[in-house]
């Protein structure tokens, strides 16, 4: 660890600012191996894949699901991260499976009517006639 000097000698003070500053670097060494990281549980383990629904029954029996999840106990988002379905998915065709639940005549009138449009176009026909009806 000592160092020749140019006229021979040895050079015995930079031996002992060397010894300093590799024994600092080691203490920031050990610190930073302490430190260890802590590792975040993937959110992905806890989600099933989303699926696309197809029909207004299928938005019905995913909006039952989601109901029987939130009974059990817990929260509405821990349901919904549960099934792997998006918040606002679930408020925008809400009105059908709402008509569906409240008021099944009505339902299938509209079913009937429906000629292979949207589920969003359907689900505004939907809320339409739950809004028109105070009954509803």
């Amino acid at each position: 660890m000592s160092s020749l000097s140019s006229d021979g000698s040895f050079d015995e003070s930079s031996d002992s600012s060397m010894s300093t500053t590799s024994s600092d670097e080691d203490s920031k060494k050990r610190k930073k191996k302490g430190r260890a990281k802590k590792h975040k549980k993937s959110k992905k383990h806890d989600q099933k894949p989303r699926t696309r629904v197809q029909n207004p029954k299928q938005v019905v029996t995913r909006y039952n699901k989601i109901l029987r999840l939130f009974k059990r106990g817990g929260t509405m988002s821990a349901a919904l991260k549960r099934l792997g379905v998006d918040r606002n998915t679930i408020v925008a065709t809400a009105p059908i499976a709402e008509l569906f639940i409240v008021a099944p005549e009505k339902y299938t009138e509209l079913e009937k009517n429906k000629q292979a449009q949207k589920l969003s176009l359907f689900a505004t026909q939907c809320a339409a006639a739950i809004s028109a009806d105070p009954e509803v």
